[in-house]
């Protein structure tokens, strides 16, 4: 069983790099969506955020099943590094999948696009007016809360994985 460890480091290593690369899209609109204010432009970059979403989960699910499957087989669940990756893992998709992306599904309703509300689907309603869409933006859209909880996160779980300090 030893030997499939370099196979699921190599197909963990991937699937983040490729959820990295689909996230980074979402990353890129996240924050210029809070400069723009043509409500055409805004929706396309929703279009464009929410057309890497499949490959995202997928990857972030190959991510997570890999991670959890290497310390079975390496025999380290009393490692506190490896708790600590899990905990903070799911601190970050509880933020991301329950606060951050309920905002854009709400953007996405305001800009009379169809959209989710705990994740099932409602069809496009009649768009808000433009100042009403921007004031949201403005009021609700925390790029600093994404960065902090999506990227420094994952910073961090990276250093444990790599220099298992405890």
């Amino acid at each position: 069983m030893l030997a499939l460890v370099p196979w699921l480091v190599f197909l963990h290593v991937l699937s983040a790099l490729l959820f990295f690369l689909a996230h980074g899209t979402s990353v890129a609109v996240a924050f210029q969506i809070r400069r723009e204010t043509d409500l055409e432009r805004i929706r396309a970059m929703l279009d464009l955020s929410g057309s890497t979403v499949m490959v995202m989960s997928i990857m972030f699910l190959l991510m997570g099943i890999t991670g959890l499957i290497m310390p079975f087989l390496l025999e380290i669940w009393n490692k506190g590094w490896i708790w600590t990756s899990i905990i903070l893992m799911v601190i970050v998709v509880l933020q991301m999948g329950f606060r951050s992306s309920r905002h854009y599904h709400e953007l996405r309703r305001l800009m009379g696009m169809a959209y989710l509300v705990s994740g099932k689907p409602h069809p496009a309603e009649p768009p808000v007016g433009r100042e009403e869409a921007i004031s949201y933006i403005s009021d609700k859209l925390k790029v600093g809360e994404l960065v902090g909880v999506g990227i420094i996160i994952p910073i961090i779980v990276l250093w444990l994985m790599v220099f298992k300090p405890f």
